[in-house]
């Protein structure tokens, strides 16, 4: 077996349908003889920056010399094995084709039994990730959560700690019609006598968390943004800043306050990280913070940081973007390249930021969920936005705008489009 048939079959495993379960995930994990029990699991939940939390959080604990540690992200960019990390790298080939050797013969028998059920992707992937670490025999993983909680494959594990960043409004069609259905999903991943960190504001939201937490005879921890951290000076490149400890300044170059509080969660992490038993020395968290790299969020591309990508899919990220952009008037009126998916609040989210742009482009990202350029003229969006073709047509319209910078926003398809673009 090649690597690329290793990934192929992993990808053409499809996408999960309902009932939901967990049951899937932990017979593939019970036939590898239950990896995920061999380490330590933070699960990282929410509806936005939890791959940001995860981000930051792994670069501090890189520079611990002493500590193994497994990332697992989702979705990626451009290549699947962007998921599986060890140490900040990518697992090997030969470790990617053994697993799914493995898998796949289970999913020989698992395919032929309707009473166990035919696992798709994000299980499949989800149990490689499980079992890789496992032989590359880490001290601790950091699981972003898929999608929800209650039913996520990542939750097949029993995290040390969980957080839910916050509880937004996507994939209501999965979780629920409003925030309190959808944070009962989320909530899934808490467990019987551990902590639950969140920086979730809503009073009613915030209710609900602690009765849940009370009702598991756990702790749950609230962490205010501007926590854990002093704020010295702010551009649009990111912060300087003091930690608690230190008076000494760094720099923490994910800009957008939205940032500020995924840091500020992830120091409050490290600090529970702590208290089980992991050594961080203070020099590590502030390596790690300066060394904080996540791609594709609020990221500046090109010599004359000409070029602006931001994963912004949904409502609420696109409100963390627009609020970056209020808030650093010097890029504005910047070139807008936009485009998100059908199943999301596409004209709203455009609106609000046109009133940022110099000239609105509209991309349909590479999906079959996508808005066709017929649905586009028929939409509101075409009101203010001229449809481009592809990314590229739309990069090189922008390119002849010497006096504007460039943003690319919204779908993540998009931005992975724009990502191989660019790399070529």
């Amino acid at each position: 077996m090649k690597i690329f048939e290793a990934t192929n079959w992993i990808l053409n495993r499809g996408t999960r349908k309902g009932p939901y379960s967990l049951s899937k995930i932990k017979y593939l994990l019970e036939e590898l003889g239950n990896p995920q029990n061999d380490y330590a699991c933070i699960l990282i939940g929410g509806t936005n920056g939890k791959g940001s939390v995860s981000a930051i959080t792994n670069s501090i604990l890189q520079e611990c010399d002493n500590y193994q540690i497994g990332l697992y992200t989702s979705p990626h960019l451009v290549d699947i094995k962007e998921r599986i990390k060890v140490n900040n790298k990518f697992i090997s080939d030969s470790l990617w084709i053994e697993g799914v050797k493995k898998i796949k013969e289970i999913c020989k028998i698992m395919d032929k039994e309707p009473s166990i059920g035919s696992p798709a992707f994000f299980e499949v992937i989800t149990a490689l990730a499980f079992w890789a670490y496992r032989e590359c025999e880490i001290d601790l993983a950091l699981l972003e959560v898929g999608l929800g909680g209650r039913f996520d494959s990542t939750n097949a594990c029993s995290p040390e700690v969980s957080v839910i960043t916050n509880i937004g409004t996507d994939h209501q069609e999965f979780l629920g019609t409003d925030k309190s259905d959808i944070a009962k999903e989320k909530l899934g991943i808490a467990r019987r006598n551990r902590t639950l960190i969140t920086s979730e504001k809503d009073p009613k939201i915030l209710e609900l968390f602690d009765n849940h937490i009370k009702g598991l005879n756990g702790k749950l921890i609230c962490r205010n943004s501007n926590e854990g951290y002093q704020l010295v000076e702010s551009n649009p490149n990111g912060y300087l800043l003091t930690l608690s400890f230190s008076d000494e300044p760094i720099f923490f170059k994910l800009p957008g306050h939205h940032q500020l509080e995924n840091l500020s969660l992830s120091l409050e992490l490290v600090e529970q990280l702590k208290i089980n038993g992991f050594e961080i020395p203070n020099e590590s968290i502030k390596k790690g913070i300066e060394n904080t790299e996540w791609t594709g969020r609020l990221q500046w591309f090109g010599e004359h940081s000409a070029l602006l990508l931001d994963c912004a899919h949904n409502s609420e990220g696109v409100d963390a973007l627009a609020k970056y952009l209020h808030d650093n008037p010097s890029i504005c009126p910047i070139n807008i390249i936009f485009g998100a998916l059908k199943d999301k609040p596409a004209e709203e989210m455009a609106q609000k930021l046109s009133k940022f742009g110099n000239s609105l482009f509209f991309v349909s990202p590479k999906s079959s969920r996508a808005f066709t350029e017929e649905e586009f003229t028929n939409s509101r969006l075409a009101t203010n936005w001229r449809w481009m073709p592809n990314i590229e047509s739309a990069i090189i319209e922008c390119g002849t705008d010497n006096k504007h910078k460039t943003l690319v926003c919204g779908s993540i398809y998009l931005i992975a489009d724009t990502i191989s673009y660019l790399k070529k």
